[in-house]
């Protein structure tokens, strides 16, 4: 199990990016949009937050997988959003293009907007010692760390995902909506919490953890590397039994 309590001055960042393609480019220029971190402080089990929202006055697409129960994926669904207008949820029409003049102001936008995400995770990481970061499913952090020119400086970039799946032997990766339900995620007005652990949010934090969220996404994956670092047992009674439903319903 490579996730570890680590020593005393250490902590572990689990964090999220949500990403956007400019809308009309086909997919061509991709733009970080939000990100929510999670700063874990295993000497005191105590949390801190941070996000950022990256906000443009430019049309994205918002790209969502849609699962089944076993969380294999079934869909997309696809909207536009403008951050810098505060636009959300609009309507996505697969046959817009932007004429080609236009693409590269979009890519200078999206050159900005990983400017900052350098900028967020250098604050991030010259805050004090993080061995580790952790994300889930960890191709598009990735690929966003090598665009911004992210420099993790010996910190190791963890995928829970597939630490997971390695972990139990599994043929397809589960899911992180499906891997909350099993842990029993849930977000109260102050409070977020699993099967066996709690934590506080600051109010200004609160509205931000939703699904699909920079933030939301951070926090479900930082309660499931906690019961997967602590209460393994159960959560592995949990993906065993849902294991053998997948295999049975065929």
């Amino acid at each position: 199990m490579v996730l570890s309590v680590r020593g005393e001055d250490g902590g572990s960042v689990y964090l999220d990016i949500e990403f956007g393609y400019v809308y009309g480019t086909c997919r061509a220029v991709m733009m970080p949009i939000e990100i929510g971190a999670v700063v874990h402080r295993p000497e005191d089990d105590s949390v801190s937050y941070v996000g950022e929202q990256f906000r443009y006055d430019i049309d994205v697409e918002i790209w969502k997988k849609v699962t089944d129960p076993c969380g294999k994926t079934t869909g997309v669904a696809t909207t536009v959003a403008n951050m810098g207008r505060g636009e959300y949820g609009m309507a996505y029409n697969h046959s817009f293009r932007v004429s080609d003049g236009e693409v590269p102001a979009a890519e200078e936008t999206a050159q900005n907007a990983f400017a900052d995400l350098r900028l967020f995770m250098e604050s991030v990481l010259s805050a004090g010692d993080i061995p580790e970061i952790v994300v889930f499913a960890a191709d598009m952090e990735k690929k966003a760390f090598r665009a911004a020119e992210v420099s993790l400086d010996g910190c190791m970039l963890v995928d829970l995902q597939r630490e997971i799946r390695r972990r139990f032997g599994m043929k397809q990766v589960l899911s992180l909506d499906r891997l909350a339900r099993l842990i029993d995620f849930r977000a109260g007005e102050s409070t977020v919490a699993s099967m066996h652990f709690r934590y506080p949010v600051p109010r200004e934090y609160r509205h931000l953890l939703d699904v699909h969220r920079g933030m939301g996404d951070a926090v479900r994956t930082f309660l499931l590397a906690r019961e997967y670092q602590e209460r393994l047992p159960h959560l592995e009674a949990r993906i065993r039994a849902l294991m053998d439903t997948c295999a049975s319903d065929g």
